[in-house]
């Protein structure tokens, strides 16, 4: 049986990998032209630029607006307002040094806090457990999306599954033959 401590240490495990693996791909990116960033290519956000703006606007809206009770501010939104791959690392650092300070911090009965999300027809109560892996998904939904255009472009993006990750970062040794 799962325990909340063990679903917060998994939570906190996906949030370090999602932040090592998104700069990689901030990093690939950043070596393409710049026509290429800003090019629409009909995809769920317009650009390359607007795929990992909207990630990062999610994990705004989620953490800094609905968590704590505000109405979301439009103006605080990223995607549309970036115009380089230099302003995007820039907005990311913070997002994400905000997020994972946050998601650090965390205790396991914090996983049961509720809050209300609403839309034009419904009001939902959630719990910041519901949240948080909603925003795992949501990263991996954008992150596939990502291969598949960088694949479409002929480059190899940098995916990097939950092992590469772990020996990237020391956790997994190679056996020495």
């Amino acid at each position: 049986m799962t325990t909340q401590n063990d679903e917060l240490s998994v939570i906190k495990e996906w949030y370090r990998y999602n932040s090592y693996v998104r700069k990689k791909y901030l990093a690939a990116i950043e070596k393409l032209p710049s026509e290429e960033i800003n090019r629409d290519r009909g995809a769920s956000f317009p650009t390359l630029l607007d795929i990992i703006a909207h990630t990062l606007d999610a994990y705004n809206h989620w953490f800094f607006f609905r968590y704590p009770g505000k109405s979301p501010d439009p103006s605080t939104r990223l995607r549309g307002r970036i115009k380089s791959i230099q302003e995007l690392k820039e907005e990311e650092k913070k997002v994400d040094s905000a997020v994972m300070n946050f998601v650090e911090a965390l205790t396991p009965p914090d996983l049961d806090n509720t809050f209300f999300e609403t839309s034009d027809t419904t009001k939902w109560t959630i719990n910041l457990r519901q949240m948080l892996w909603h925003l795992v998904e949501e990263e991996l939904q954008h992150r596939g999306e990502l291969n598949a255009l960088l694949w479409q472009m002929d480059i190899d993006p940098p995916v990097t599954d939950w092992l590469d990750w772990k020996g990237e970062i020391g956790e997994i040794k190679p056996l020495k033959q």
